[in-house]
């Protein structure tokens, strides 16, 4: 095979300066900062590049948290002769780029969020920073590209024996959902990468994740079918008159009896009034690596880590440390018990409609975005995005906004929103147009969510992208 990065067809400026980041990279003598997410995109993206990092022999330190804010910034030490952002950083540019110049250093941003710019930064315009953002670039960094794909494209950029990496970088992208309804543009290119070099196999159906079929239906949270998920009863009697022993292993379900199984749940879904758009998307393609199973069962480990504040643990699992795989096992097993305690609960409760918005309370706001998208897919009105509000410390409240692709077609952009609602609430937000995030004092709230709502209004009369 030729060079992975042409054969994936990147074009040129891209692949330039991927190739550039490498460079920077392999020529620092000194040692590497990296400061990633805390969310299993950010934690794929932190591993990846620093593995890569170790297999060329450089020395780092790579730690993982909220999104950087000018505060933490002001407060690195000068520790580094290389800074490395992934999952973050280009919101924040200039200010890093500021620090760079001051320190005396130089800085990577390997980002896809959106920013207020149209150019990238340069090491060779004097800022101090070299920025790869597929949205420089007219790539969709919300479906098309992640964090983990910036620094798996880096890490084979450095050396073409990293593209066994490509299995992590799919995790991640997988843990931002961006593997809905299909892999695009670069998460694509290396997919087929990666199916290419038999690294990974692929089949067409819906996921299924559990220890047992049994376990799977019982904590099936995406889809929450109604009426079966979180009933044990029910389920163990659906497999049995199916034919189907509900203590094996998914994976040991033969074809005719999981083709019936899936065949029944499709249309169940959709006699209870799940959209089919939604439902179409649950049977995709489901992706296979040998010695980590399903590529979406490891992308959800990985992700509950950073739910469950254990960043360290995702890390470790793919860096192949067994205990910590059967850690971030455990922590998605409770993380999924929680999220159904939830959704169980919200479904009892209800949800606040406006004209144009949905919003609820979520107790814990490591969970918010999980439950609103949840609740907007299988639960309540899929034509209004819905809005997850968590009292957190300091009198202050945490948004997870989530949308669905129909509403991102129909012209909704929840980080252009948030980023307008809560900063007119003296607050801050921002993010992708189907998942964005923000805070604002809690005494803001009604004013908020009437902003919001306005402004959502006006976003869906605009018509569609």
């Amino acid at each position: 095979m030729e060079e992975p990065l042409r054969w994936m067809k990147i074009q040129g400026p891209v692949r330039d300066r991927l190739k550039e980041a490498a460079s920077i990279i392999e020529s620092t003598e000194g040692n590497v900062r990296v400061i990633s997410h805390n969310d299993g995109d950010g934690i794929s993206s932190a591993a990846i590049i620093s593995m890569a990092m170790k297999r060329a022999g450089k020395g780092f330190h790579t730690t993982m948290g909220p999104v950087i804010d000018e505060n933490a910034l002001s407060a690195l030490k000068e520790d580094f002769d290389l800074l490395i952002f992934t999952d973050m950083g280009s919101s924040l540019a200039s200010p890093i780029s500021e620090k760079m110049m001051e320190m005396g250093k130089r800085a990577i941003i390997l980002d896809h969020h959106k920013c207020q710019r149209t150019s990238p930064y340069s090491i060779s315009d004097g800022r101090g920073i070299h920025e790869i953002n597929p949205r420089f670039h007219g790539i969709n960094g919300t479906t098309g590209c992640s964090g983990s794909t910036l620094s798996f494209l880096v890490s084979i950029a450095m050396d073409e024996k990293n593209v066994d990496l490509c299995t992590f970088s799919l995790a991640g992208s997988i843990a931002d959902r961006q593997h809905v309804p299909e892999f695009k543009e670069l998460n694509k290119g290396i997919k087929e990468l990666a199916l290419e070099d038999k690294i990974l196999t692929s089949y067409i159906g819906m996921p299924l994740h559990g220890a047992s079929i049994n376990e799977s239906l019982v904590m099936a949270n995406d889809p929450f079918i109604k009426g079966i998920s979180a009933d044990p009863q029910r389920v163990h009697a659906l497999l049995l008159k199916m034919g189907i022993d509900p203590e094996i292993k998914v994976e040991e379900v033969s074809k005719e009896h999981l083709k019936v199984l899936q065949s029944y749940l499709y249309t169940y879904l959709l006699d209870n009034g799940i959209g089919p758009s939604t439902v179409n998307e649950l049977f995709r393609e489901t992706l296979v690596s040998a010695e980590f199973g399903n590529v979406e069962s490891l992308a959800y480990d990985i992700d509950s880590c950073g739910r469950m504040r254990e960043m360290g643990v995702g890390f470790q699992l793919i860096w192949g440390n067994k205990g910590a795989r059967r850690k971030a096992h455990d922590n998605r097993l409770e993380y999924r018990k929680m999220i159904q305690k939830n959704l169980l609960e919200v479904e009892k409760s209800g949800i606040n409609e406006m004209e144009h918005i949905q919003w609820l309370k979520v107790e814990k706001d490591v969970l918010a975005g999980t439950i609103a998208s949840l609740s907007l897919n299988y639960l309540f009105d899929p034509t209004k995005p819905v809005l997850a509000l968590s009292d957190v410390e300091g009198g202050i409240i945490k948004i997870s906004g989530r949308g669905n692709h129909d509403l991102v077609r129909k012209g909704l952009d929840l980080g252009s929103m948030l980023d307008k609602a809560c900063g007119s609430s003296g607050g801050n937000g921002g993010g992708h147009d189907v998942a964005a995030g923000g805070r604002i004092t809690s005494e803001m709230m009604m004013a908020f969510l009437k902003e919001a709502n306005e402004i959502v209004g006006g976003q869906m009369e605009g018509g569609s992208r």
